[in-house]
């Protein structure tokens, strides 16, 4: 009895002790836990589990008080049979005060575990007219094209689409509307039902005069004949019709029933009739030549064809003419829409460059991002450094950097404009150390330029420091040296100067660099005034 209580018990403790074991470790932490209004806090959730794992992190825009500005990637790191998940977000608060970052639902398969809750405290800024000095309004920066701006372009690539559009009908209805007979109808066949059917609608006689009537049909029917036996049939009488088609048909060889002759020449006589003696034709019999007409016409179409296909000289002609109206039309158009938003292209291009005089001939990058505007802002914290740039510097979370911390360090940010492959590059570290922190200047920037490099094929590394202070009263190191890069797309080989400072206030040590092509005669310069706005914010 008592050994299967033992029993019982050692059965009970190993089940508990596999369960704990199973059970996913779950931690989070901040890089601070005071930020000013609108600082960043780094905050990282770490799930430790078994291979096989599934691991749910919150995806929300915001965490309690705070609004999540950057949701990074899940990083995933692979120890000892088990896997790692490490999640990060950057926070920020715009309102004073003590804050808690509630506990968090992490779903690892079925279950739900939370993080732990951490205080916050987000801090105003306090600013000393008698101190600081107080400087008049900027003007407008030109930076970039707002979103709103971004409508003035679409719409006036959709104007410029519609101006093409309405161009097209235009000209196509003025062609249509001076089109000769010769270019409305295929054949003589066509041209010659067309307009006898135009005519039977008007039904002209109805007015009790049936002259205009037969004038016209007259005149269709010759000009027919005209069309198709190249003869001149327009101004000839009845008598000299009949005759000069009779000889037409032997000539060519063209079989045509005597009755349809016959009663091709009873139908002219009538016309003639109609038009020189005033005879007035009943309604059934304007109606009943009509149709012989039309079946005349049918006959010697049969009889002797002109297609498409069998063109005469005049028909080709038209055929080109036809052509040369198509491409007109429609090139026109084409050519004035591209025009349009080309114009629309240059105008987005010059705008969103963020100069605000921006020189039409100068087409060095550099040079223009010494004209533009340019931004100041603060990067990092405690207490942070604020420098000027053409363009606020984007914060880079690289696992290298982190891998490559010296011993002591506390935390590293990195801020990037462009890479080293790019034309000009600033990058900016921005570290904070603990007391323990040994690292001499020498060896802080020997670390910082192979993790810059060590992601390029960079070679024929030499540079030379010396003393730096500017008129912030801000001192350090400067760096000046050059490198030799292989562009990885095209393969060329490309030598670059690069210059930095390092500099420390407190416990942060930042250190900014600028890369530039060795033909960049402006790169010295701009890199310069970047280092001259180098300042620290002295409240904490």
């Amino acid at each position: 009895m008592i050994n299967k209580k033992i029993l019982y018990i050692l059965t009970s403790l190993l089940f508990f002790s596999t369960a704990i074991q199973a059970q996913p470790i779950i931690e989070s932490k901040v890089d601070t836990t005071a930020i000013k209004i609108g600082g960043n806090i780094h905050y990282t959730i770490t799930a430790l589990a078994d291979k096989g794992t599934r691991v749910h992190f919150p995806e929300n825009n915001q965490l309690g008080a705070f609004e999540i500005t950057q949701s990074y990637p899940t990083d995933t790191i692979v120890k000892n049979g088990k896997v790692e998940l490490v999640k990060s977000y950057d926070l920020t608060n715009f309102d004073e005060g003590a804050y808690t970052l509630p506990q968090l639902p992490i779903i690892v398969d079925a279950s739900v575990f939370k993080t732990d809750s951490i205080k916050i405290n987000v801090l105003g800024v306090q600013v000393d007219t008698l101190k600081t000095p107080l400087y008049d309004i900027k003007g407008i920066s030109y930076n970039q094209a707002s979103f709103s701006t971004y409508w003035y372009y679409i719409i006036f690539v959709i104007l410029s689409l519609a101006i093409g559009l309405a161009l097209y009908l235009f000209i196509k209805y003025r062609q249509e509307k001076n089109l000769t007979e010769d270019d409305k109808y295929k054949t003589p066949y066509e041209k010659a039902v067309k307009k006898l059917k135009k005519l039977e609608e008007k039904k002209n006689w109805t007015r009790g005069d049936a002259k205009p009537y037969y004038s016209e049909m007259s005149i269709i029917v010759r000009n027919f004949l005209e069309d198709t036996f190249d003869i001149s049939a327009r101004e000839m009488t009845t008598h000299e019709i009949m005759m000069l088609l009779k000889n037409t048909l032997n000539i060519k060889k063209i079989k045509l029933k005597p009755e349809v002759v016959k009663e091709f020449k009873r139908i002219l006589e009538t016309s003639d009739l109609v038009k020189f003696a005033k005879s007035q034709p009943s309604e059934n019999e304007i109606i009943g030549d009509t149709n012989k007409i039309q079946s005349i016409i049918d006959n010697l179409n049969e009889a002797y064809p002109i297609s498409a296909a069998t063109q005469t000289e005049r028909i080709r002609l038209r055929e080109e003419r036809k052509k040369r109206r198509m491409r007109f039309r429609i090139w026109v158009p084409v050519g004035v829409s591209v025009v349009l938003m080309l114009i629309t292209a240059i105008g987005y291009y010059f705008t969103s460059a963020g100069e605000r005089e921006y020189n039409l001939f100068t087409f060095n990058k550099t040079k223009r991002l010494l004209e533009k505007e340019w931004i100041t802002s603060t990067y990092g914290s405690n207490p942070g450094i604020t420098i000027s740039t053409p363009t606020v510097l984007v914060r880079k979370n690289e696992t290298v950097l982190q891998e490559a911390k010296f011993e002591g360090l506390e935390s590293i940010q990195q801020f990037k404009f462009n890479t080293l492959e790019d034309p000009f590059c600033i990058m900016l570290n921005n570290s904070i150390t603990k007391k323990e922190f040994k690292a001499k200047e020498k060896d802080i920037i020997a670390n910082a330029i192979k993790m810059i490099t060590q992601n390029y094929k960079v070679t024929d590394i030499e540079y030379d420091t010396s003393d730096y202070d500017n008129a912030n009263g801000v001192v350090g190191t400067i760096i000046e040296g050059h490198f030799k890069i292989e562009i990885v797309n095209s393969g060329k080989i490309e030598e670059k100067l690069f210059e930095g400072v390092l500099t420390q206030y407190g416990e942060n040590r930042s250190l900014i660099f600028g890369f530039y092509q060795n033909n960049d005669e402006l790169g010295s310069e701009l890199l310069q005034r970047v280092f001259e706005s180098i300042q620290y914010n002295s409240e904490n």
